[in-house]
């Protein structure tokens, strides 16, 4: 078609258009059901006003607005699970951040090692409960060994075997008055042992399967008060131990790094000294120490030598301390004012552990269920949650954490039934813990302090971590775990 034909055709059309728009009716036309109407020549011709929409609030506003509520509804589910869930930990003035140094330490354990040490009583034998929780620090935050152990090991392990050769004596600041020392320099592992001339220890790893993480070690020290000539001998080598305090009198540590982990080594030590412990850590990661004292209450630390205590804890980076004791007590205190002085007793020991250890963060552990006949039955001991409620009582006021094992494993007269659960998890003492009950035990522990550790790092913007999953997935209350210890 040609350009004025196109022309004419487009100048026809709208004339037509323009005569409808003048010539239809206003009301339409109606056909059946439906209602035809066209728009009028002025509407046609005149564009409808743009009316300009504003937002309420700028779009970034918005945002931050959403990012807060969902900040504050994880805040709210963390404040329920901190005043409802019986395996919360009791926070010294309800701090929530108390444990922030520890985790900001396992954040950076990589680069400088950080340690964990893990007092108790005959519940902690054999590495039972520290073994677990370090496997499990260790798999999440790195390191490797078994941190330290005494030089004459009363108890074999799960995760190490050791031997001395000639036999030492062991001394104790705890138990029976006959493995006293003629002094009170015990040093941080609560018992020491005496060498007059050379002595030759072997350390080897077992448990592989269980515990990997801690069957390579390559930092090793000796912690002495003394002077000493030390070796160590690897399958491909041999090192000499120096010491990083030159002019200490009171306590000195003797440390070499091996050129590759290991699992097997023999240390010859030759002077005149008292051994506190022998470290076999990894080169960084976490190191957690096992020490179990049988017998004891949790009482004896001020009784031991600051002197060969607190230089320890000042050149060690020592993250956390996990006191757990009262279980020895609770068949003898039977009323108000022996729980009282007990109480007293747990506070001054908390104290010294802040004194000699200011950087480090302290969690006391209550006991687990006991069970006592009473009437043929047995039975939790009457006193024992006002025991528990007292040391809880004792670590918040002396600015320490709390843990409550007894509600974590169920409550009220839990033990049977985890005597009574197949497989069992605990023994027919109704006191202790199988090596499975105190795995079970442990993993509760290690994922509460984990929960903790994730909402530190939700809560410092460092993870948009979701809280929810984690809590579901290792915190039920009291029925659920009650259950759990049936099965």
């Amino acid at each position: 078609m040609k350009a004025w034909k196109t022309v004419i055709f487009i100048f026809a059309t709208l004339i037509g258009l323009a005569l409808i728009c003048l010539f239809f009716p206003k009301d339409g036309i109606k056909t059946g059901d439906a209602n035809l109407e066209f728009p009028t020549l002025t509407e046609a011709l005149t564009p409808a006003p743009q009316h300009e929409t504003k937002p309420d609030k700028p779009a970034s506003k918005a945002v931050d607005e959403k990012i807060e509520a969902l900040h504050n509804a994880k805040q709210k589910e963390f404040d329920n699970f901190c005043h409802n869930s019986s395996t919360r930990i009791y926070m010294p003035a309800n701090n929530e951040a108390y444990l922030d140094p520890l985790f900001e330490a396992l954040d950076n354990a990589r680069n400088k090692p950080v340690r964990i040490m893990h007092y108790g009583d005959s519940q902690l034998e054999c590495d039972r409960m520290t073994s677990a929780i370090r496997e499990h620090f260790q798999t999440s935050f790195g390191g490797g060994g078994q941190g330290m152990v005494p030089a004459v090991q009363p108890i074999a392990t799960f995760t190490l075997g050791q031997t001395v050769s000639p036999a030492l004596k062991r001394f104790c600041a705890f138990g029976s008055s006959d493995f006293r020392a003629g002094h009170h320099r015990y040093g941080p592992m609560a018992a020491m042992s005496r060498v007059d001339g050379s002595a030759t220890f072997t350390f080897t790893s077992r448990g592989e399967k269980k515990f990997p993480h801690c069957q390579k070690f390559q930092k090793i020290s000796v912690v002495i008060k003394g002077k000493a000539n030390m070796t160590l001998k690897t399958s491909d080598s041999v090192y000499t131990l120096t010491p990083n305090i030159a002019n200490d009198s009171t306590l000195r540590i003797y440390s070499t790094t091996t050129a590759r982990p290991t699992n097997k080594v023999t240390l010859n030590v030759n002077g005149n000294m008292d051994i506190y412990g022998i470290l076999l850590d990894g080169k960084n990661g976490v190191a957690m120490d096992n020490i179990p004292m049988r017998g004891c209450s949790g009482t004896i630390f001020t009784t031991i030598d600051r002197s060969s205590m607190a230089p320890f804890f000042k050149q060690q980076n020592v993250g956390l301390i996990i006191l757990q004791y009262g279980g020895n007590s609770v068949p003898y205190l039977n009323g108000e004012k022996s729980i009282s002085h007990y109480k007293e007793q747990i506070k001054s020991q908390i104290r010294l552990f802040r004194q000699m250890a200011p950087n480090s963060r302290i969690l006391f552990i209550g006991p687990a269920d006991m069970s006592t006949r009473r009437g043929g039955v047995l039975q939790t001991y009457p006193c024992l949650e006002q025991v528990i409620s007292a040391l809880r009582e004792a670590a918040n006021e002396e600015g320490a954490a709390f843990w409550d094992m007894y509600s974590a494993m169920g409550g009220h007269n839990s033990m049977v039934e985890w005597v009574n659960a197949r497989p069992q998890l605990a023994g027919g003492d109704y006191i202790h813990f199988t090596p499975l009950g105190a795995e079970k035990m442990s993993q509760m522990l290690y994922d509460t302090l984990l929960l903790y550790y994730k909402f530190y790092r939700f809560r410092t913007g460092k993870d948009p971590i979701d809280i929810i999953d984690t809590n579901k997935s290792t915190h039920n209350d009291t029925a659920t775990q009650k259950s759990s210890a049936q099965q």
